[in-house]
């Protein structure tokens, strides 16, 4: 929101009297565009000046003026007066203005026009002024209406009364000069309430993502698509901490429906062209009237609206005058549109969400031993009943009593049962097992400081599986595209993380690899182009096809520029190189973007009865399922770490840790979601739906397991080597701090001692976790060992410990078979939120045992591997303390 204020200079004729003073001109940028300069700044630039009420009269002079944007921590730094630029010459402003580089001097003006065609799903407010005080549970409906805003001017849509699925069919026009020095348009959904409008969320389309600037680019484009809105969880007018979300600060955590818009720009040649396809100097008076209607303004009955369309009809009658030039002045004008289309933007297609959860730990000791509950839901699919006293958990009955106290104008508004048949459409399908079975969580083994949820044997052998059917149009080929993009620069960064590290050895093969590393780009590029041209969009607006061709030419440029650096690699330009690779990363990241996404994202909620505790939200591209591999979600079918938050917490900060299998994709690869899971663990299914199975053709049956039984398992042994940290934060007030660290492993968790008064403190421990009993194939383990949290603290004597950092770790996975080998030390990135915060010397091992009975060991190898360890000394607790082997 910051980075979207717009900075207004303004220069007047100065007057005795300031209500005389004549305006001469204005300059407009917003603070984005300011930030993304070298060095965050315009330093003793030329600003050019128009007047918005006088747009054919051009430039009306230069005002010099210097701009900069600095961040918390940043050093204000302001070089000293070039020679030859306070001079003023004609030449002298154009080689110094203040616009951005490349943006030509001359910039014509330009007609950006956002059409609202309607929403869906909006969420229902709470009755009563207090809301959660309020001694009623029905649910009223929102009298919704749309507000824009960009480059500083504002237009809004008519108020649609007392509905969750408004049409509106509307066009919100901007005059601008393009390009515009505004990066961002906002999308506003607000509800008309009473005490005042509410925010119901907001989007950003970002102007850098729908369009280039480039020769033989496109301008700003964008749908008909459909956006999905995202915001908070409560539906209350008052008493919602959260509220700010609504408003675009910050990252939703709660679906809150979509909106079916579009963007299109008609580009004014010059001051005084006449552009194509445009109305008559009768099209003036219609918006003139419509103005006298209300139709710039929220408009609160269809009254207005039908006498403004006879209005308008009767205008449009009159003979054409003459051709409509450029606008004289700067307005926001707000005109009826035609609907979209039955069908324009495709079937419905269902859809099928799949997650199974096989570990549930490091859970916030705040939630004592209260039963705990995970939610999955995707757009209104799948959403708890009950939660939120939404208008979904209403019967029928209750929907039709609420229906009877609407005023007469709304009870027309409302149509027959339209509103009423709309709900029970949205509501979650019988079939659905969207919210899992109540879980009491268990302290942590050895230390207690955390709590987890025993989904491991001996404690249960079963893991709870959760799914939803849902409905969208389907514009996967989208997220294909978006997939395929992602995985090129996953694997590019892995290739550049790696000859970075080669770069700090000696005698290493870093330009060896860095060339390797070049060629795959290039062959990926190739690839990719070659199979979009064989394969075609369905239903593509424009948009898509502009995107498509935008790719493929950058791509061809990504890799050419590959291809010089290859050329110019030499040992002593290794790391320039390097440098210059990283920047076709952050490229390729950019085209990885989809701007244009159907199927909104999904949530994970941990809930405690009717409380929303933490969630995780995960991109749908990521786990959505294809046949082609590089189509696939980098997540899909696979069982992946999840770190959810707390609604409202700091940056870094955990409130649980789980290990979840995720699949999302068409019906007709619903078989998919099963077949992809791991082959150790066997789906269970429940009696009764399987009775019901039996009744329906084969074709038409839904075998989606309830739980998944793992049919392998294995003990291990884990032994955390910490010897040394350095370079920690200071927490106290000498500059120092008593850092322990808590190592959590499944669910376990152990902790060294303290050391005081230190920023490299030297454990030189060993930490034993005994008996790990984990499910997976030797395979899994060698290809994905099992993560390791090491959480690091400043122990305070008046209170609870400080967070200083957090780090990760992969053991070195050790079989049976294996002769023992000591571990090798190596240093891990602590980090505290987005903020390095030092680092720690360690080593991990992860050594599996032979049990061929439960406690006892049988294996003389396994016990050898015991003994062949490094020295230790068994502490009175249990812990083993490292000697000086290293």
């Amino acid at each position: 929101m910051f980075f979207d204020k717009v900075i207004e200079i303004k220069v007047f004729h100065r007057r005795t009297l300031a209500f005389l003073m004549t305006h001469i001109g204005t300059f407009k940028i917003d603070i984005s565009t300011v930030y993304s300069q070298p060095d965050h700044r315009f330093y003793q630039k030329w600003a050019p000046l128009t007047d918005p009420t006088d747009t054919r009269s051009g430039v009306k002079g230069y005002v010099q003026a210097s701009l900069s944007v600095l961040m918390k921590g940043d050093a204000p730094h302001m070089p000293g007066l070039p020679a030859g630029t306070s001079s003023g010459s004609s030449e002298d402003i154009e080689k110094h203005l203040l616009l951005p580089r490349g943006m030509p001097f001359e910039r014509p003006w330009a007609r950006f026009r956002v059409k609202i065609y309607r929403a869906d799903g909006l969420p229902t407010m709470e009755a009563g002024l207090m809301a959660k005080m309020s001694v009623t549970d029905r649910a009223v409906f929102i009298d919704p209406y749309v507000q824009v805003i960009f480059a500083g001017q504002q237009g809004e849509t008519s108020v649609a009364s007392a509905t969750s699925y408004p049409v509106w069919n509307e066009e919100i026009s901007f005059i601008e000069q393009f390009p515009p020095l505004a990066q961002r348009i906002k999308i506003q959904l607000l509800d008309d309430a009473k005490m005042g409008d509410i925010a119901l969320a907001t989007h950003f389309l970002d102007l850098q993502q729908i369009s280039d600037p480039t020769r033989n680019g496109f301008n700003p484009t964008f749908g008909p698509c459909w956006v999905n809105l995202y915001g908070s969880p409560q539906n209350s007018t008052l008493g919602d901490v959260h509220q700010a979300l609504n408003q675009g600060l910050g990252e939703g955590i709660f679906y809150r429906g979509r909106i079916l818009l579009a963007l299109s720009m008609d580009l004014y040649s010059s001051p005084s062209a006449i552009p194509t396809n445009t109305g008559s100097v009768a099209a003036a008076k219609v918006k003139g009237a419509q103005g006298k209607f209300g139709l710039k303004k929220k408009k609160n009955s269809k009254k207005e609206k039908t006498e403004a369309n006879s209005a308008t009809s009767q205008l449009a009658d009159e003979p054409d005058e003459a051709g409509v030039e450029v606008p004289e002045s700067v307005t926001v004008e707000v005109e009826e549109i035609h609907p979209l289309p039955e069908g324009y933007l495709g079937q419905k297609e269902e859809f099928l969400l799949f997650a199974s959860l096989f570990e549930v730990t490091m859970i916030d000791p705040v939630v004592g031993t209260k039963p705990l509950t995970f939610e999955l839901s995707i757009g209104n699919y799948g959403k708890a009943v009950g939660v939120g006293k939404s208008k979904k958990s209403q019967s029928r009955e209750e929907l039709t009593r609420s229906r009877e106290n609407l005023t007469e104008e709304t009870h027309g508004l409302l149509g027959s049962e339209d509103e009423l048949e709309r709900e029970e459409m949205t509501n979650p399908e019988l079939e659905n097992r969207s919210v899992s079975s109540a879980m009491r969580p268990q302290p942590t083994e050895y230390d207690r400081s955390f709590k987890c949820i025993q989904l491991q044997p001996p404690a249960m052998n079963l893991k709870p599986c959760l799914y939803v059917w849902s409905q969208f149009e389907d514009h996967s080929f989208r997220l294909y595209q978006a997939n395929w993009l992602s995985k090129m620069a996953d694997r590019l960064e892995t290739g550049l993380n790696q000859v970075e590290h080669l770069l700090r050895r000696p005698k290493s093969k870093a330009k060896e690899r860095l060339i390797e590393v070049l060629l795959e780009l290039v062959t990926c590029c190739k690839q990719f182009s070659a199979f979009s041209d064989k394969r075609s969009q369905s239903r593509p607006n424009s948009l898509d096809k502009c995107r498509r061709e935008f790719i493929k030419k950058n791509l061809v440029l990504l890799a050419r520029q590959a291809v010089r650096a290859r050329r110019r690699i030499t040992r002593t330009k290794t790391k320039e190189q390097l440098m210059e690779s990283w920047k076709i990363l952050r490229k390729l990241r950019q085209l990885a973007v989809e701007p244009q996404s159907t199927i909104p994202d999904t949530f994970l909620w941990l809930l405690n009865g009717s409380k929303r505790l933490a969630y995780v939200r995960i991109p749908s591209h990521s786990i959505l399922f294809s046949l082609v591999e590089e189509q696939k979600g980098r997540d899909c079918g696979r069982i992946t770490t999840l770190y959810m938050k707390s609604p409202g917490c700091s940056p870094g900060e955990i409130f649980a840790k789980l290990e979840v299998y995720l699949w999302l994709g068409l019906v007709k690869y619903s078989k998919e979601a099963v077949s992809s899971l791991p082959e150790e663990f066997m789906p269970m299914y429940e009696e009764e739906e399987e009775t019901q199975r039996q009744l329906l053709p084969v074709e038409e049956r839904r075998k989606i397991p309830i739980s998944l039984s793992c049919q392998d398992c294995r003990y291990f042994q884990l032994r955390c080597h910490l010897y040394q940290g350095r370079g920690l934060l200071a927490a106290d007030d000498d500059g120092l701090s008593d850092p322990f660290a808590r190592v959590i492993f499944s669910t376990q968790c152990q902790v060294t001692r303290m050391l005081p008064d230190t920023l490299s403190p030297s454990w030189c421990e060993c930490l034993l976790f005994d008996r790990v009993l984990l499910e997976g194939t030797k395979e899994q383990f060698e290809q994905d060992p099992p993560l390791i949290i090491i959480n690091i603290y400043d122990h305070d004597k008046m209170g609870s410990p400080k967070p200083l950092g957090r780090a990760y770790a992969e053991p070195e996975f050790k079989t049976v078979e294996q002769f023992y080998e000591k571990p090798r030390l190596q240093f891990y990135d602590v980090s505290r939120g987005r903020i390095p915060a030092g680092e720690l010397l360690a080593a991990f091992e992860l050594i599996e045992l032979d049990y061929s009975a439960f406690g006892e060991t049988s294996s003389q190898e396994a016990q050898g591997n015991l003994q062949g360890g490094p020295a230790e000394t068994h502490s009175s607790d249990g812990r083993a303390c490292l000697q000086d082997n290293y």
